[in-house]
């Protein structure tokens, strides 16, 4: 039998209440009156002081407290833990001083911090957000925000603020939902019906007036027909490329928040675009020339939009360089962003140049370039801004029309954005263009 240790601290005499002493006192003094009057009056007075403690001790048994709040009081707000660390979304537990008490992974992993009980403004400063942690905190009120961040990348999150109480602490839960995905779907539906309406209304007016000039004046010549007949092809197919390119933007867009994981060579990308573009290029009288080295390229990317960007490159180059001219198509590891942009994208002393994308800063990254230089007649400086817009074109400017759809540098950013890499552009009139697109590197497979 395990013999009773003595509690020093339970019983420690500076912990007696006030009451427990008064109590105490008045009991002793009863006592010694009774034993002053009569031995039996003090016997009967010890009997009912010992009923008293037993009656006390066994309704005790009986009485229902809050002991949960009070146990959840102990245990604390971090006891909330693995709840939150449950949930799939984003998700934060924020004390009422505005302390992160409580994180998932998926919540360190998207905004990128570690250290629990850091304040919420430290990783996040959209002033509604925060409001609404002060309402569900001071006022218990539920509040839903939609925000939008464009660091690189526009995203669109949608913040449910909502109070938590916990014995006696307040907190807010705050969880978040990723809505890029369905703004995206709409911005793309509108967008593209905009742009297709627009854009087709030119080669269908021109279908359209070929086809009356061939139900009229043209119907009985055969040589008439055979040319409008021609007219109508080119017209066809511009439509064709047209909406080609614009579905590919779309889908584009759609997946630009989302950055690729998937590993690819950038040099083997490069060859084997080169290789497809051959007959095209024999064809305009246009030499296209590869410089990179023997071993992979490794870059984090998806090598069938990473095709599509070098393929845009090159089928530009060589449509505004002159037969019997050269593009010259180059792959190599760049460094860091700095020292990629400086390598890669500012080679001509008298050139001017325009970074018409670049990646946030962070550390510990190198990237990989591809570089296409042209033999064409340049660009003048007030025009490199604009050449990643939609639709735009240098030659419909002058008003020198050579076709094209106006999409396919807008398809190299839109791209390369979605890859978290840069763009950039160096030109110089008389001397020819240089296009630049950088990604991260994932160094050797």
């Amino acid at each position: 039998m395990a013999t009773p240790q003595f509690n020093a601290a339970r019983w420690r005499l500076d912990r007696v209440p006030l009451a427990a002493w008064v109590g105490v006192a008045l009991a002793v003094f009863a006592a010694l009156i009774a034993v002053a009057t009569s031995l039996q009056a003090a016997l009967l007075t010890m009997l009912a002081g010992a009923a008293c403690y037993w009656a006390v001790r066994e309704a005790r048994r009986f009485v229902i407290t809050p002991n949960a709040g009070g146990a959840a009081a102990a245990l604390g707000l971090g006891e909330l833990a693995p709840l939150i660390e449950a949930l799939p979304d984003p998700a934060l537990l924020i004390d009422a001083e505005g302390r992160i008490v409580g994180s998932n992974a998926a919540a360190r992993r998207e905004m990128q911090f570690e250290a629990r009980g850091q304040f919420l403004t430290s990783i996040l400063r959209h002033p509604d957000v925060l409001e609404a942690v002060q309402a569900a905190v001071r006022e218990g009120e539920t509040r839903a925000v939609e925000y939008e961040t464009t660091a690189q990348v526009e995203r669109h999150t949608r913040c449910y603020v909502a109070p938590v109480n916990w014995g006696q602490a307040r907190a807010a839960m705050l969880v978040f939902h990723d809505q890029t995905a369905r703004i995206s779907t709409e911005r793309m539906r509108a967008d593209f019906l905009a742009n297709a309406s627009h854009e087709l209304r030119t080669p269908l007016a021109s279908l359209t007036l070929l086809i009356e000039t061939l139900a009229g004046p043209a119907r009985d010549s055969a040589q008439d027909r055979d040319r409008f007949l021609a007219m109508m092809q080119v017209q066809a197919d511009r439509m064709r490329r047209l909406i080609d390119d614009l579905l590919s933007l779309s889908r584009i867009e759609l997946d630009e928040h989302v950055p690729p994981s998937d590993r690819a060579d950038l040099a083997d990308v490069a060859r084997e675009v080169i290789d497809a573009l051959a007959p095209v290029s024999t064809e305009r009288n246009v030499r296209v020339r590869l410089i990179a080295p023997a071993s992979p390229v490794m870059v984090v990317g998806e090598r069938f939009q990473l095709a599509q960007v070098v393929q845009n490159l090159i089928d530009n180059a060589s449509k505004y360089t002159p037969a019997g001219g050269e593009v010259v198509v180059e792959v190599a590891e760049g460094g860091d962003r700095e020292e990629t942009a400086a390598s890669a994208g500012r080679r001509w002393e008298q050139a001017s140049r325009v970074a018409m994308l670049t990646p946030t800063a962070a550390a510990n990254l190198s990237y990989a370039f591809i570089r296409v230089e042209d033999g064409g007649p340049g660009i003048e400086a007030h025009f490199l801004p604009r050449l990643a817009e939609r639709f735009f074109r240098v030659e419909r400017e002058l008003g020198n029309e050579r076709g094209g759809t106006g999409l396919g540098l807008a398809i190299v950013k839109h791209i390369i954005n979605r890859h978290r890499g840069g763009f950039l552009v160096e030109s110089q009139p008389g001397r020819g263009s240089a296009f630049t697109a950088y990604v991260e590197s994932a160094g050797e497979a």
